[in-house]
């Protein structure tokens, strides 16, 4: 698995904590950086992952639209939640990471859905995500 790859997962697990304990992504972060302060063997949080982490967030109005639009007869807030913060990685690679492609994009997120999701969700996930990129 690469580097990337890993910071995805990173990246969509902090977003599938702060949304399913209510809090904001910068409570997490914060938590998470005292907790490798505190553990030398913790795990530090790369840039990349802390970019989608932030990212995501303060864009995620916009691509739950977009994913509703792309999803239809669902609505996000119905999703999975594991699923929806995959889709909401994915849609912000493809909208905002101008160096990554949109078929590389869609690939991570498959990965990503694979390792902590459900192999049963990865055909809605690359359904939902193909048509966000099209529509977009």
């Amino acid at each position: 698995m690469s580097a990337r790859t890993k910071w995805r997962m990173r990246a969509v697990e902090i977003l599938y904590e702060a949304e399913s304990r209510d809090e904001t992504v910068d409570t997490v972060l914060t938590e998470r950086s005292k907790r490798a302060l505190d553990d030398p063997e913790a795990p530090r949080l790369p840039a990349y992952a802390e970019q989608l982490v932030r990212g995501v967030y303060e864009r995620r109005g916009e691509l739950d639209e977009a994913l509703a639009r792309a999803a239809s007869g669902w609505s996000v807030q119905r999703m999975p939640i594991v699923d929806r913060n995959v889709l909401r990685v994915g849609l912000y690679e493809i909208l905002f990471e101008d160096d990554v492609d949109t078929p590389v994009a869609i690939k991570e997120a498959l990965r990503v859905a694979e390792q902590i999701g459900s192999s049963d969700d990865t055909s809605f996930i690359n359904a939902v995500l193909d048509a966000a990129a099209k529509a977009e």
